[in-house]
């Protein structure tokens, strides 16, 4: 397989996608697909079909056993007009041998989780016992503990992607193990994508028959929903749920949680969301004075600031901060004094607590700002410098560039003004931050640099140049010491893509997007980290926006082209070497990648020639791993070519004690009559 090189060491399979595609717009409802009340689940299972015990099928597999292929056809006839489920045994032409291996060494193993072990074991039996395989029992249980082995522990983790990437072939519509779709559903929530798990959700809450879960498996799932999901919808889910009479009494526990759903609906401008009644107040509020979970606090906090009390507001999340300091009880906070206008207050507020505005900068730039301009501006701390410093950097604020270029102007540091004015410009041309450059120039006399500025924008912006010859000199108000930029200094999308924060970088991104349109660097870092989240249309359309506009032509083409093979979209990906030039590195990568799911699809389609010419042609540019010389040797033995294929098992098996090595040497010596 293709070599995962920074920062896409974590990328996974293309699992969000495909369940967007699957479930289409009805992905983000709650709701049944179909009848609502047809969904809901009935009283009792029908009885189950009968099967043929071991007596029925005792003469089948002596047939089998002796090879007489055509009894055995008459007897499967007989069994089928009698039980009409009947399928035919997986083992019916098993060697009689093979069902004698014992397979407790497998068990031990496989209760310790030795998964390591087990391979060694079976590679072992297999070896002493020509043709043996694992039986069903031991393979279908061994895959399933392996799947709650891999999940667990990127649950543990916190490693959202690895759960959703094993997950993925799970069917919320029959899966017996709930736990196993709650970690989906949190593995979604913690990349901060909770509605795309409806279809698990609808999963587990509309099963029928035998098939459905405890009134206490669908009490817990509707509490996660309550996290994701509008007020709205959830009170139309219950009301079709509570058809269910056990059902019905146990879900007026959710009231509360439902309460808190419709605050922070109303309070976050939700689209249908209305204003709370009274008694739905009164409920959270008392609720945050008895309880000990700063979450009541904060909402009430936001719902007071949304409803215009800025007093209230400012007490539910000063208390909050008291109790829990928290990013979100500042950011409240702070917006709660500068809605009551006062704005000095809400500095030495951001001020006193720094390290809680550094989870998020960006919401803290209006307020740090008022210690920096007007009449207000005064000699900051050298922290709260630095740090509004670092927030602009961090930001990309052309607003806030310009702010603290006119502090550092009027204080007379024209070095810093010059670089801050120049920052903001690079951001986001305006006369205003031109203007500025143009008066630190003027005051730093240096005229050579004044008129190439204005030789390269008087055309633009006229009216800057001309304002000059009546602009005021800088106060000379004391200041603060500004550092100009630091070119060490990284945007904030640009450090949580390094950090592998991708939902983190894409967040970022949106929000400077709402302020401009993103230049063709920022849309590459989209690229990266939509692709690092599996969200394959939005990175494979940013990186193609990146190849329009960006100078980084390379790094966006490699891109594209790792997003359309993540998607099995092999075709376009070669298309995308055909037309852009790489580095002979990433170019052999991609070409390596490209030419191994064409070997694996035409295996798909038994059209083995073509198996191995894709593989032979790989081989010129890249080394071959063992699964790939597995199909190979697979590719020649279904052409029979056996050998050539016994060969290459023969040779993978010195090098790799792998089973599979093992199994296919027992096939082909078996099929050539070999006797070991």
């Amino acid at each position: 397989m293709m070599s995962r090189k920074l920062p896409l060491s974590i990328c996974r399979s293309s699992v969000l996608l495909l369940i967007m595609l699957a479930e289409g717009a009805f992905a983000g409802s709650l709701l049944p697909q179909d009848n609502p009340v047809a969904a809901l689940p009935p009283a009792q299972a029908e009885n189950t079909a009968p099967e043929p015990d071991a007596v029925e099928l005792a003469a089948l597999y002596y047939y089998a056993q002796q090879g007489e292929k055509q009894r055995v056809e008459r007897e499967i006839q007989r069994i089928s007009l009698k039980f009409p489920a009947f399928t035919v045994p997986d083992d019916l032409y098993r060697p009689a041998d093979e069902k004698r291996v014992d397979e407790t060494p497998l068990w031990r193993l496989y209760e310790a989780d030795d998964y390591a072990g087990i391979e060694q074991e079976i590679s072992r039996l297999a070896a002493a016992n020509p043709g043996w395989e694992p039986s069903a029992d031991f393979r279908e249980k061994l895959a399933r503990r392996k799947l709650r082995h891999d999940m667990t522990e990127a649950t543990v983790a916190k490693d959202w992607t690895a759960v959703i990437t094993a997950g993925k072939d799970l069917d919320p519509t029959a899966e017996p193990d709930v736990d196993l779709l709650w970690m989906l559903i949190d593995a979604y929530k913690g990349n901060d994508m909770g509605t795309v798990a409806a279809p698990i959700y609808r999963g587990i809450l509309f099963r029928k028959d035998e098939n459905r879960f405890s009134d206490d498996v669908v009490m817990t799932t509707l509490q996660k929903a309550v996290e994701d999901f509008p007020a709205a919808e959830l009170r139309q889910l219950i009301r079709i749920l509570s058809a269910s009479p056990g059902l019905a009494a146990r879900m007026q526990g959710l009231t509360l949680d439902l309460m808190r759903r419709e605050l922070a609906d109303y309070a976050a401008g939700l689209a249908g969301a209305v204003e709370p009644q009274p008694l739905t107040l009164l409920a959270v509020r008392r609720a945050a004075e008895t309880g000990d979970d700063p979450k009541d606090q904060l909402l009430l906090g936001w719902y007071y600031l949304k409803a215009k009390q800025s007093g209230e507001a400012e007490a539910w999340f000063d208390r909050a901060l008291a109790a829990t300091p928290s990013t979100e009880a500042l950011k409240g906070l702070v917006l709660a004094q500068m809605a009551a206008g006062r704005n000095g207050e809400a500095f030495d507020t951001v001020a006193s607590h720094l390290d809680l505005a550094a989870g998020d900068w960006e919401s803290f730039l209006a307020s740090l700002s008022f210690g920096f301009q007007g009449k207000a501006a005064t000699t900051v701390a050298p922290t709260v410098a630095k740090a509004y410093a670092d927030a602009i950097q961090s930001s990309q604020s052309p607003e806030h560039s310009e702010i603290l270029g006119w502090y550092a102007y009027n204080s007379r540091q024209f070095d810093a003004a010059s670089a801050w004015f120049g920052k903001s410009f690079d951001w986001k041309p305006s006369a205003e931050s031109l203007k500025g450059k143009a008066l630190t120039l003027l005051q730093q006399k240096d005229r050579k640099g004044l008129d190439q500025l204005q030789s390269d924008y008087a055309g633009v912006y006229p009216q800057v140049f001309a304002e000059l010859k009546t602009a005021v000199a800088p106060s000379g108000t004391q200041g603060q010491a500004i550092n100009t930029p630091s070119n060490q200094a990284q945007p904030q999308y640009v450090q949580n893509l390094r950090a592998k924060r991708y939902s983190a970088c894409v967040a970022d991104l949106a929000r400077l997007e709402s302020r401009k349109s993103l230049s063709g660097d920022e849309q590459l870092v989209r690229g990266w980290c939509t692709l690092g989240i599996d969200r394959l249309a939005e990175a494979r359309q940013s990186f193609e926006m990146a190849l329009a506009t960006s100078s980084k032509k390379d790094d966006a083409a490699y891109g594209l082209g790792l997003t359309l093979l993540r998607a099995k979209l092999t075709e376009d990906a070669d298309q995308v070497l055909a037309r852009y030039s790489l580095t002979p590195a990433r170019e052999r990568e991609l070409r390596a990648e490209i030419l191994w799911q064409r070997a694996r699809s035409a295996f798909d389609q038994k059209r083995f020639p073509d198996v191995l010419a894709a593989l032979n042609q790989r081989l010129q540019i890249a080394p071959e791993s063992v699964g790939m010389s597995q199909m190979r040797a697979w590719a020649h033995y279904h052409l029979g070519n056996l050998g050539q294929s016994r060969a290459i098992f023969a040779e993978l098996n010195k090098v790799v004690q792998d089973p599979a090595n093992q199994r296919g040497l027992a096939t082909i010596n078996e099929r050539m009559g070999i006797e070991r």
